[in-house]
């Protein structure tokens, strides 16, 4: 063999096939159903999702519990059981609550939204959103039970 074509080939890159390719990115249910209780954190007139602790109302722990999600591999559905504060108009909310859940799933999964079903479980009257708006922001301040007993292990 020629030196001259020793040194071609030796530096010559391979033509690549056009191959099919079965890539997939599958998005977990958990992560749609955290997206949809991110947007919910944004809803006014909603005192809770059942299942939330105290400091759930304000948007935090454990939103999840009032979420349900069914999906395959192009559409999801959604649907959101709500405790909402008395006085609000519900079909007003509902409809915030469905477009806000719609918008942050489509524009973050790229799936299509088909339904968001919200149930309203019940309405939470002035008299009690006040006192567990202001013992979750207690919690929040305190900290949880093991955040307490950390603070008081690094304070010995």
């Amino acid at each position: 063999m020629s030196e001259e074509k020793q040194n071609k080939d030796k530096y010559e890159i391979p033509e690549i096939e056009e191959a099919d390719h079965d890539d997939a990115t599958k998005i977990s249910d958990d992560v749609i159903i955290t997206i949809a209780a991110t947007a919910l954190s944004e809803i006014e007139g909603l005192a809770s999702v059942p299942g939330k602790i105290a400091s759930g109302i304000l948007g935090r722990k454990g939103a999840s519990k009032g979420i349900k999600v069914e999906t395959n591999d192009q559409e999801v559905v959604i649907d959101v059981a709500v405790v909402l504060n008395y006085g609000i108009n519900i079909p007003e909310v509902a409809a915030n609550i469905q477009a806000k859940i719609r918008e942050a799933v489509e524009e973050t999964t790229g799936k299509y939204v088909r339904a968001v079903n919200v149930t309203v479980q019940g309405m939470r009257s002035p008299a009690t959103v006040e006192p567990l708006v202001e013992e979750a922001e207690a919690m929040e301040e305190e900290g949880t039970p093991s955040e307490k007993k950390e603070n008081k292990e690094n304070e010995q």
